[in-house]
């Protein structure tokens, strides 16, 4: 059986776990391509004007599978369905609704999860019934989803080890904090490029979404910033700045318009953190170019004098 993931949205949350999920019960999974012009293109054309550039760009990867299904002899394309996490913690709607929209855009077979711990359906009891509708047995689900969980866990982990291995030896450059979702931070297309123009502008970057709080006691940090934000995603950015400030000489926000979320929980962090510079980027249909670039030209313009008057030169 070989399935197709489209890459963006919720699959950058937790990429091993679905991937591995997969191949544990024997599947070959098949990836969407990079996102590119054509493909966001794509995206623009089967979604509505309001929609978030983020969404755009996912119904462009779906697209894409969809185009190579006969192609590649794709069985299902998988689309996750997540709307609501434990302690009444939730997530944009976009996600809730991104598999009933596609399945009534495309022609194609599809198949989800339905994540909503308010409705009694945990990441456990989601898995363990796509894999019955996979066809699948009850003993090999559950070892294919024990096991791809815990690779899952240790590549997280990982993750943040190599972030303060970074911190520790880059200490001669100037540290950046990414405050984006994953999707956002290394889309080919979009965060990817001003990630890769701050490495050239000699920044050190590291992502706040890759931080100790997911797996970690300690994850109460985000309620110093607000005590009514309910989104995980934005909790999740909001403790690992928390976790990283003291390391951190700069921070780049990156908001995908016009994300609901974002815009507000990017503007509250701008108001409240006044003691690290700052630059709020955000990204619409246009192409990444000129503008961004000067903006970030200008923003490390202003660290490298920051630093300067700091040290007495």
């Amino acid at each position: 059986m070989k399935i197709g993931i489209p890459k963006g949205m919720y699959i950058y949350e937790k990429p091993i776990l679905f991937e591995k999920f997969f191949e544990n019960l024997g599947c070959e999974v098949v990836y969407s391509s990079d996102t590119d012009k054509k493909l966001l293109e794509d995206g623009i054309e089967y979604s509505i004007d309001e929609a978030c550039l983020a969404s755009k760009i996912y119904m462009g990867h779906v697209k894409d599978l969809v185009d190579r299904k006969e192609n590649e002899k794709i069985d299902y394309i998988f689309i996750p369905r997540v709307c609501s996490f434990e302690n009444k913690k939730s997530i944009c709607v976009k996600f809730f609704a991104m598999y009933d929209i596609c399945k009534n855009v495309f022609d194609a077979k599809f198949i989800s999860i339905n994540i909503d711990y308010k409705e009694g359906n945990n990441e456990f009891k989601a898995f363990v019934e796509l894999g019955k509708k996979l066809g699948f047995r009850y003993t090999n689900i559950i070892f294919a989803y024990l096991k791809a969980r815990n690779m899952q866990k240790m590549y997280d982990l990982k993750k943040v080890r190599v972030q303060y291995d970074k911190l520790a030896n880059l200490s001669n450059k100037q540290n950046i904090l990414v405050v984006a979702h994953p999707y956002i931070a290394y889309d080919k297309y979009i965060g990817n490029e001003i990630v890769k123009y701050s490495q050239k502008l000699g920044a050190n970057v590291i992502y706040a979404c890759v931080n100790k709080s997911k797996y970690s006691s300690e994850s109460k940090s985000y309620l110093k910033i607000s005590k009514s934000i309910y989104w995980k995603p934005s909790i999740n950015l909001i403790n690992g700045i928390e976790e990283y400030k003291n390391y951190i000489d700069g921070i780049i926000y990156l908001t995908v318009f016009p994300c609901g979320p974002d815009s507000l929980v990017n503007e509250l962090l701008i108001r409240k953190i006044k003691n690290i510079p700052s630059i709020n980027l955000i990204l619409d249909e246009q192409e990444i170019g000129a503008g961004v670039y000067t903006r970030l030209e200008s923003f490390y313009d202003i660290l490298a004098q920051k630093e300067k008057k700091v040290s007495g030169e």
